[in-house]
């Protein structure tokens, strides 16, 4: 039966392959790979073993990729700003602003998981190699924090001491050009911007890969548990959309009221076509023109601070795919596997998200990303990542637009605060 179910997916593969041919959107593919998923692993109960190889190879390339990735973004992301000077001013107020959009997203997402206790009462049992590690003390955290050897730190998938590191080349990289010493960052500037496009490129065929490593990791876990325990999963579904539209609206209506000293309801009436844009394309990046020509067009922001504060707010902060959803995830596995979180490990868990979010790409896919990075920080299954990815194709909607209305008013407060925000044009 082993070799018969194998057979099967093997066949299966083919369809998803003429499906993707044929230009069938990636979501759609996802979600048809998780039915037949369970279609199969329900007919082939206990015996697929060999079908589980390929989501197994999917989650450690996934893997594999979260370290270069958070390297060659943070330090890319940094280098654009051109000085420390800059990023003294308009760069620490962005990454201020944006960094307090992941933190009231993971908050959030947080307090909803918790009050509904999302995952208790789900049956999914995981390899035991992919237990949690022992949660260190809080001595022993905030130490871990910063790298010893960052080649070891790497090799071991240790992700904040990587970000760390990161924030720090980026630092001594700008106080060289700050000196006048721009020649000797130009050759590092150039390697970083091809590495990180190339590491970009991998990521995305490696993400591609999704619906295949779903359809397999799907049928092994349906094979081996009770389909109506999953159910509780879905309800992960339905609060991301609730975290979505209170952040979205609720806590960045107050901030632009409060930062920017700007009527709210003006403010989303602006942004209306902003947040429709990321709703549909799913994709951060995607919507950076048109959030460009938004803020500059209609918000009133000057091109200085829309040109810099949104490309920032598509590869950081991120409160939707690097905030509330991957905090979500990591409270739903913790709730399965019967985990004695609270208090720290809580906090914890927000902090990592937050360091995680200066490194994610605002593309497709961001989500799995930066919930696989938040995992391996927090010694997760990441199995739970791909299992979600179903889920996550549905949540993916919201969350991209959570993201694009973080950068859009990040950029207004930014403008705001630098006194270059054309209030006239806002209310026109």
């Amino acid at each position: 039966m082993k070799f018969v179910s194998l057979l099967i997916t093997i066949a299966l593969y083919y369809v998803l392959k003429k499906m993707a041919d044929k230009k069938v959107s990636f979501g759609r593919r996802v979600i048809f790979a998780a039915i037949i998923g369970l279609v199969l692993g329900y007919f082939f109960a206990g015996s697929t073993e060999y079908v589980a190889v390929f989501g197994s190879i999917y989650i450690r390339l996934l893997q594999t990729m979260v370290i270069p990735l958070l390297f060659a973004t943070i330090i890319r992301t940094m280098l654009n700003t051109g000085s420390l000077g800059k990023l003294k001013s308009i760069g620490l107020k962005t990454v201020g602003i944006l960094s307090l959009h992941n933190v009231l997203g993971s908050t959030i997402g947080l307090i909803l998981a918790v009050s509904f206790g999302i995952g208790k009462g789900a049956n999914i049992p995981l390899p035991k190699a992919s237990e949690v590690k022992e949660v260190p003390t809080v001595a022993e955290t905030i130490t871990n924090f910063f790298p010893s050897n960052i080649v070891a730190n790497a090799a071991d998938g240790m992700v904040v001491p990587v970000i760390i590191f990161s924030i720090f080349v980026g630092v001594a990289a700008l106080k060289l050009i700050d000196n006048g010493e721009e020649g000797k960052v130009v050759a590092f500037k150039d390697f970083i911007d091809s590495f990180a496009e190339i590491i970009y490129k991998l990521t995305s065929m490696i993400t591609s890969f999704t619906p295949f490593a779903v359809l397999s990791l799907m049928a092994n876990a349906v094979s081996e548990i009770d389909v109506e325990a999953v159910k509780p999963l879905l309800l992960i579904l339905v609060l991301n959309y609730v975290a979505s539209a209170f952040h979205s609206f609720i806590t960045t209506g107050a901030l632009v009221s409060i930062f920017a000293k700007v009527n709210p309801v003006k403010y989303f009436k602006n942004a209306w076509p902003v947040q429709v844009v990321g709703f549909t394309t799913q994709s951060s990046m995607g919507s950076l023109p048109v959030n460009i020509d938004n803020l500059e067009n209609t918000q009133g922001v000057s091109e200085e601070i829309s040109s810099f504060v949104a490309p920032a707010g598509a590869t950081m902060g991120m409160p939707g795919c690097a905030g509330f959803w991957p905090v979500m995830n990591a409270v739903l596995t913790i709730n399965i596997m019967g985990l004695d979180f609270a208090g720290f490990d809580y906090v914890k868990l927000v902090l990592i998200a937050l360091l995680v979010s200066l490194g994610t790409v605002g593309v497709p896919g961001t989500a799995t990303i930066a919930t696989t990075a938040v995992f391996a920080a927090m010694g997760l299954p990441l199995e739970m990542v791909v299992l979600l990815a179903p889920i996550s194709s549905l949540a993916d909607m919201g969350r991209t637009s959570t993201n694009v209305v973080a950068a859009n008013s990040s950029a207004v407060i930014v403008a705001a605060s630098e006194g270059k925000l054309n209030r006239e044009v806002f209310n026109s």
